[in-house]
């Protein structure tokens, strides 16, 4: 039941990122949700049971996105891993440290960007964001990434909590 709590998140980030996100205006600089849920994901989930929903949405981000194949999935699985070495060195339920993490995570996957387009050249229709898009994107990142990490945690539990009410209630009439 977990993947399909994980893949109901994942589709609406997706909705968000795609159609949401570029119609509302003071949005036009926020970084790519699905960052912050697959550090979530790093943080809080094994990775046996979450490599499918990282490569299935990177794929998915990677034929929506009109940027070239692979991209998506190529950040976003070096996000997971490099978020699951750090649980090594850190503390990961430190609120503080949520903030700079998916900070730290737009700040490569915008070099990963920026990088692809260096190497693809100009040859390509695929836009990097430029230093200003990138900093608005930290920004929003300190300001907003901590937050998104806990209400994902949250939505996670409650979701659980339910579950289990819901299945126990159900064994205990059927026992």
């Amino acid at each position: 039941m977990t993947y399909l709590f994980h893949i109901a998140v994942c589709l609406a980030l997706v909705i968000f990122q795609t159609a949401l996100k570029p119609q509302v205006y003071f949005l036009t600089g926020f970084y790519d949700v699905l960052t912050a849920y697959v550090i979530y994901l790093g943080l809080f989930h094994r990775g046996r049971d979450i490599w499918p929903i990282i490569l299935v949405f990177g794929g998915i981000m990677d034929t929506i996105s009109g940027g070239p194949l692979g991209l998506f999935l190529t950040t976003y699985l070096w996000l997971y891993l490099l978020t699951r070495w750090t649980t090594r060195l850190i503390h990961r339920d430190n609120l503080v440290l949520h903030v700079f993490i998916v900070a730290v995570g737009v700040i490569i996957q915008n070099g990963v960007y920026i990088g692809t387009t260096l190497l693809l050249g100009k040859a390509t229709l695929f836009a990097a964001p430029t230093l200003g898009v990138a900093l608005t994107q930290i920004f929003w990142a300190l300001g907003t990434g901590g937050l998104l990490l806990v209400l994902f945690r949250r939505m996670h539990r409650l979701w659980e909590r339910m579950l289990n009410t819901y299945f126990v209630r159900e064994s205990a009439q059927s026992g």
